[in-house]
């Protein structure tokens, strides 16, 4: 009797939530070191279409993503002078890829401290307009490179730049194998001690990986962008994203390059397992790493989690190194070779032992069987 009035006593109505009215969805940044600017158009999602699950597509970015684009826009970008110019969508002929991606290619570099205007025009007729003032002066702005040797151990990243006109803020953006760091900042400096943790990872992982090729960027951005991505989306009500587009949702923004570069990250190798490792004999396949480069990345405080291990790797056809995670516990290792320098994009998994010596490694990869049981040795 008790369970059965338990029962009774949870049991809701059901409500029917009529479907909303889909919203015009348009992002775009201007950026005067491309001549191509990219303008991206879609719909909210109200439940009335069926978005597809999908693993995402650069190549079809949103439709991949789970998104409804617009196909057949008129997008158009005008400066001040009253010169138009009107976008190409990307919509080809394999099932729709790149529907609702337009490109708009100008003649002359997009000027900095100039006013853009935008005009979106769907078939339906709805109309999107927006407009942005690139940052920056009559004078140009020094771009910077940041690119060098990083020792995690050892040194901090200091970034500084010139003050740039016009600028809001200034989004700092570091690449990482598990998720990008993105600040905004309103100085012209910032610090990255080597052993920072990335705030923006699911673990809060390290935010430089040895072994790894992170890019950095540093660029000045309107009032727009930085409204736009400092706020939030509300999913129950809807509200919390400051938008400056009539007529639809987004953003139309712009950002000036100020500095970039990679960082090549390194740290001392002190543990047994650290070092460089060359495969012996030749390769039974052109994918199967011929070098190894291994960091301990992370020694673990229990004695149950195995410790976390980094580097990168080459291959017989491409000296160019690709990022590589793994464990190790005890003489048990496994290695994750990655390409992208992204953690979650899997090229092949190494499972094999270190020998009591500390200079042979062995093991099998489980993707390219036909390597058999390979050995590499410890430079």
């Amino acid at each position: 009797m008790f369970a059965t009035l338990v029962l009774a006593a949870c049991r809701f109505d059901k409500i029917t939530i009529p479907p909303t009215q889909a919203s015009v969805v348009v992002h775009a940044v201007m950026n005067p070191s491309t001549l191509t600017q990219i303008v991206l158009v879609e719909r909210t999602l109200s439940g009335v279409e069926t978005v597809r699950d999908s693993v995402f597509n650069p190549g079809d970015p949103i439709a991949s993503d789970g998104g409804i684009p617009v196909h057949g826009a008129i997008v158009e970008i005008s400066d001040s002078a009253g010169a138009i110019v009107r976008g190409v969508e990307d919509a080809g002929p394999v099932a729709g890829r790149g529907t609702g991606v337009y490109r708009l290619t100008f003649r002359t570099p997009i000027r900095p401290g100039g006013l853009y205007r935008l005009r979106v025009l769907t078939p339906q007729g709805e109309e999107v307009t927006g407009e942005t003032r690139v940052p920056g002066g009559a004078s140009p702005t020094p771009i910077g490179s940041v690119s060098r040797t990083l020792n995690r151990d050892h040194d901090t990243l200091a970034i500084d730049w010139p003050t740039v006109a016009n600028a809001r803020a200034y989004a700092v953006r570091v690449e990482s194998p598990y998720g990008p760091y993105f600040l905004f900042s309103n100085s012209t400096t910032v610090r990255f001690p080597g052993d920072a943790r990335n705030l923006f990872a699911n673990n809060f992982e390290h935010l430089f990986i040895p072994g790894f090729r992170q890019d950095v960027s540093i660029g000045a951005v309107d009032s727009n962008f930085y409204d736009y991505y400092r706020t939030n989306n509300d999913p129950f009500t809807g509200t919390g994203i400051i938008n400056r587009l009539d007529g639809g949702i987004g953003l139309f923004g712009s950002l000036l390059p100020v500095s970039s570069g990679t960082l090549n990250v390194v740290a001392d190798q002190t543990e047994p397992i650290e070092g460089r490792y060359r495969l012996s004999g030749r390769p039974f396949n052109e994918d199967v790493p011929v070098t190894l480069t291994l960091y301990l990345e992370s020694k673990s405080s229990r004695a149950d989690v195995p410790d976390a291990l980094s580097g990168r790797f080459t291959t017989a056809i491409s000296s160019n190194p690709k990022g590589v995670l793994g464990e190790q516990a005890g003489v048990n290792i496994a290695l994750v070779l990655v390409a992208n320098q992204l953690a979650h994009d899997t090229i092949d998994v190494f499972v094999g032992e270190l020998a009591a010596d500390g200079r042979t490694l062995s093991g099998s990869f489980q993707r390219t069987t036909e390597a058999g049981r390979v050995t590499y040795i410890k430079q």
